[in-house]
């Protein structure tokens, strides 16, 4: 132990079975810190969450337990935990209660799923939830306006992402290689996202929301190698492409897509129009839940808009109708095709014209 402002326990690499019974010891309380990590511990005491509730940094990294109890809310001064390279099969919706918590490393698990109750985690900076078994990411975590850093790479049950993730306040890096990305978000912020890694082994994807552009680098597979692996899952919208010999993937909430071709000026339904109306309250995800709300509407209001209009200076929000443009860059050789999604026909053509130099535009249609 170190004396001052701070005092560290550092017990790692020493083949503990359990949790050391010294740190029940008389002045425990001055302990900020305690590493556990590469022992042998399998659970976490009953004893140990009463006797640490001023502790902000604990690693329990690269041991065997198997469950967190749910006392570890009493942690309440806790600013990172990492449990990273252990046996977790599920987390404790205590987690939620840990307020100071800005860095949470979860990597190297066996989890299916995240407790709702993360989205309580207002100070949470950076979540680590790579090597899992994650089928899906709640769309609570959207609550977590501190976020800057999420990695999920490694889970091959992973489909997909809330575009909501994408759009929180202050995300600078985002991270899903190595899953098994059916699609990826129509519009993200772009004030704060540096780095976005979605492409690396995600071989189910089958186009490149022109949001994502930059980031994504063009798939020159073979592609005889390319059809082997593409996947269309019922769930999802098949949208024809002439250029390529695949259908691609779109969100099955848009219900109406229209090329601008095909489009004479009218008016929005009424469900898209009840549904931009609704959002600009910003009513939180848990608030929405207790509305007795159409499903259709509390569905959509909770997940968000599909996409923004592309066209940069409308940015109207887009829930179950639009029009698609499928595009490629004129100075590729080969068709890496870019999706874009516009709220209007108008828009649509605004935005074709000023940037026609550029991309061109792809024809498409909807199977029969």
């Amino acid at each position: 132990m170190e004396g001052g402002f701070r005092s560290i326990m550092h017990l790692s690499y020493r083949d503990y079975s359990s949790v050391p019974e010294e740190l029940r010891a008389e002045g425990c309380e001055a302990i900020d810190e305690i590493y556990l990590k590469a022992n042998l511990i399998r659970s976490i005491p009953d004893w140990f969450f009463p006797k640490m509730t001023h502790l902000r940094f604990l690693c329990l990294a690269g041991n065997m337990i198997e469950n967190v109890p749910n006392q570890i809310g009493h942690l309440e001064c806790l600013e990172s935990l990492d449990l990273s390279e252990n046996d977790l099969h599920r987390l404790p919706p205590s987690l939620g209660l840990l307020n100071k918590l800005t860095k949470l490393l979860l990597n190297g698990n066996f989890l299916h799923r995240l407790p709702p109750e993360i989205g309580h985690l207002n100070n949470l900076q950076v979540l680590d939830i790579r090597k899992n078994r994650l089928t899906y990411v709640p769309i609570e975590l959207s609550q977590c306006s501190s976020l800057e850093d999420l990695l999920m790479d490694d889970n091959l049950g992973l489909v997909s992402i809330p575009t909501r993730l994408f759009n929180l306040p202050a995300l600078c890096y985002v991270s899903a290689e190595r899953c098994n990305l059916f699609q990826l978000p129509f519009n993200i912020n772009t004030s704060t996202l540096r780095f976005v890694l979605l492409f690396s082994n995600n071989h189910c994807l089958t186009h490149c929301p022109l949001a994502l552009e930059r980031f994504a680098l063009p798939d020159y597979d073979a592609l005889k190698d390319k059809m082997k692996r593409i996947r269309n899952p019922s769930c999802y919208r098949r949208i024809n492409c002439s250029p390529v010999p695949y259908c691609l993937n779109f969100p099955s909430e848009l219900i109406k897509m229209k090329s601008r071709h095909a489009l004479t000026i009218r008016p929005y339904t009424l469900l898209e129009a009840a549904l931009r109306a609704c959002a600009g309250f910003g009513v939180p995800v848990e608030l929405l839940m207790k509305f007795n709300l159409p499903h259709c509407l509390k569905l959509r209001l909770t997940y968000g808009p599909v996409a923004c209009c592309t066209n940069a200076s409308c940015g109207r929000e887009i829930f179950t109708e639009g029009v698609l443009m499928l595009l490629k860059r004129r100075e590729y050789a080969r068709n890496f095709v870019l999706s874009a999604l516009f709220c209007s026909k108008l828009c649509a053509d605004g935005w074709f014209q000023y940037n026609c130099s550029t991309y061109e535009e792809l024809p498409w249609n909807i199977p029969v």
